[in-house]
């Protein structure tokens, strides 16, 4: 069977095709030693047992003039911005960071030339939990899945929670077992979010990573953080390289379906248990 499926949310469209199932699974170690371990640069900032660092080298810097230069019709600009790491002990929850990304991005809307906030970090297991911030002198698009949350709890085939935080797999996966958390109720972004949703989005998302590991075996996760109404975590397991298909067309493309998905991963949890 094959289906191009369009996200609701972000307008992103996918290419599913069953007949690409058999693909290798990548294989990720943790460095050694870690790197944040030994991370000696300087503390911009602390909340609770976490605390925020430059990225060296970053991406993105302070200095600079964001505005954009048009020449013969392309666009440039000075890549002005921030880009900082979150993390706390090395095995610290993302429960106990998450409350530290959304002081930072407040903080960091006080320079008016920054406009877009996303974060990111990968998991591997045994490696360091580090968040990625990054501020941009653009707007992102502003994400709005609220009543597609609410519409996909009553059609229940692509939840894998429901709660004081929702989980689910995501109905257009850019990768095989996309999985996607957000707060239960609310429209919250993640600068207003309280305390107890913060708490309980980063509780599922260490449910949803033991899901993961349990049932595709400790695959490298990246993690993404998208600000809206709600903010959600976006779990996209990195088991394959990209395909010439998606290089070609920009269609991400592989054989899980979302509603399979489920019910595997539900299957594999209740046997492991």
């Amino acid at each position: 069977m094959r289906e191009l499926r369009t996200c609701p949310v972000s307008g992103r469209t996918v290419l599913l095709n069953d007949d690409w199932l058999d693909r290798p699974a990548a294989v990720e170690a943790a460095p050694s030693p870690c790197p944040w371990c030994v991370h000696d640069g300087p503390h911009i900032a602390h909340l609770g047992p976490a605390h925020a660092t430059p990225h060296r080298p970053p991406a993105l810097g302070v200095e600079g003039d964001p505005h954009p230069v048009v020449q013969a019709g392309a666009v440039r600009r000075q890549a002005v911005g921030a880009h900082e790491v979150v993390l706390a002990e090395h095995d610290a929850p993302d429960a106990a960071l998450l409350p530290l990304i959304a002081a930072r991005w407040h903080d960091l809307r006080r320079d008016t030339r920054l406009r877009g906030f996303s974060a990111v970090r990968r998991h591997v297991p045994g490696a360091h939990a580090a968040w990625q911030v990054f501020a941009t002198p653009y707007e992102l698009p502003r994400s709005l899945p609220a009543g597609w949350r609410d519409a996909e709890r009553a059609d229940g085939q692509r939840v894998l929670h429901d709660g004081a935080a929702f989980t689910l797999l995501a109905w257009a996966p850019r990768a095989p077992f996309e999985t996607w958390v957000m707060p239960g109720m609310g429209l919250e972004g993640l600068e207003r979010a309280g305390p107890e949703v913060l708490r309980a989005v980063g509780d599922a998302v260490a449910h949803a990573l033991h899901t993961l590991r349990v049932a595709l075996k400790d695959p490298p996760v990246d993690l993404v953080l998208v600000d809206g109404e709600p903010f959600r975590i976006e779990l996209l397991p990195r088991l394959r390289p990209p395909t010439p298909v998606e290089v070609a067309t920009g269609l991400p493309l592989h054989g899980v379906f979302p509603e399979a998905a489920a019910e595997y991963l539900t299957d594999r949890l209740r046997s492991a248990s």
